[in-house]
């Protein structure tokens, strides 16, 4: 509805400026364009989707053999709200909204499954931790602040734990050439003329389908990759990558920070089940019922709340 503001008479009935007018017209003009957008990415991801899963088997494979193995992490720091600090290892915060890098929210799409993820940062000084989960806001304003000085100016609390472990298969992205195999099997995807036609309609470049390992990386690190899952309710390509690996049974994800550089890991627990892999927290918990070692016994856990956490 238009906004309105005005200085009113002893009645207090009448309106003397309008700040803002539109037409119904305008009205049903942008409500269709929203919608035909809106259908548009949809259709996108959906053909892309299907050719994915109609070779999901050889994907898992390539995915898996270009994995490294038991990798090992110390004091890495991870960050999280300091509502979730009473159980810094609990996953529940990663599926608000449209959840994270590399894992979907439940509130991207109906039709696309969320699933959690748990991030960690390579960096002592804790920098990195701060800027991955604090610095966000530095894409979508004009702020002239570095994305440490947006980090340590945020407002809200948050709670730093040290965590150690190790995960037996982890897909490596600070080495483009691991997307090698995987490229080789997505690259020959084809798009129908009617979404081609549908793109021309709306005025958007023509649609394509990735092509090679430094155009895929970039789409997976990209600085403002939230746009798509906020804006056009499908997930943005690093939430689909993260998707086929969790899919495929890895452990995690070894990437680089945008903002420092350094190491971080994005760890998928649920694939913790019938493998080596932990997490272990450096310090004592906060609390008796607080698990400081996840494993395969007890990767549920991660999934609880502090409150749903069982008594000890």
């Amino acid at each position: 509805m238009p906004k309105r503001h005005g200085r009113f008479s002893k009645s207090l009935q009448t309106v003397e400026i309008l700040l803002e007018q539109g037409s119904l017209a305008d009205i049903r003009s942008a409500k269709q364009l929203t919608a035909n957008l809106l259908k548009y990415y949809w259709n996108y991801y959906s053909e892309l989707a299907r050719q994915r899963n109609e070779i999901q088997d050889e994907i898992k494979q390539v995915l898996v053999r270009s994995c490294i193995s038991n990798f090992e992490f110390k004091q890495w720091q991870r960050a999280v709200k300091y509502k979730y600090g009473l159980h810094p290892l609990s996953t529940i915060g990663s599926l608000n909204y449209i959840g994270g890098r590399f894992n979907t929210g439940i509130d991207v799409n109906s039709e696309v499954p969320s699933f959690p993820g748990l991030y960690l940062a390579k960096d002592k000084d804790k920098d990195t931790a701060l800027q991955e989960h604090l610095g966000q806001e530095k894409l979508y304003n004009k702020s002239k602040l570095t994305p440490r000085e947006l980090a340590l100016t945020n407002p809200s609390s948050e709670t730093i734990v040290s965590i150690s472990g190790q995960l037996e298969k982890v897909f490596d992205l600070t080495k483009e050439k691991k997307l090698k195999q995987f490229v080789k099997l997505i690259k020959t995807f084809k798009l129908s003329k009617e979404l081609i036609n549908f793109a021309k309609q709306l005025g958007m470049k023509k649609p394509g389908v990735i092509k090679t390992t430094k155009q895929l990386l970039e789409t997976l690190l990209h600085n403002e990759w939230r746009s798509l899952p906020s804006n056009h309710d499908v997930p943005a390509n690093s939430q689909i990558f993260g998707h086929l690996i969790y899919s495929a049974g890895i452990e995690g994800i070894l990437y680089s920070s945008k903002f420092t550089g350094k190491q971080c890991l994005a760890i998928y627990p649920r694939n913790f089940a019938e493998t080596n892999s932990f997490l272990l927290m450096d310090d004592d918990a906060p609390h008796k019922k607080v698990p400081t070692l996840i494993d395969e016994k007890n990767w549920r856990f991660c999934e609880l709340s502090f409150n749903e956490l069982p008594e000890i």
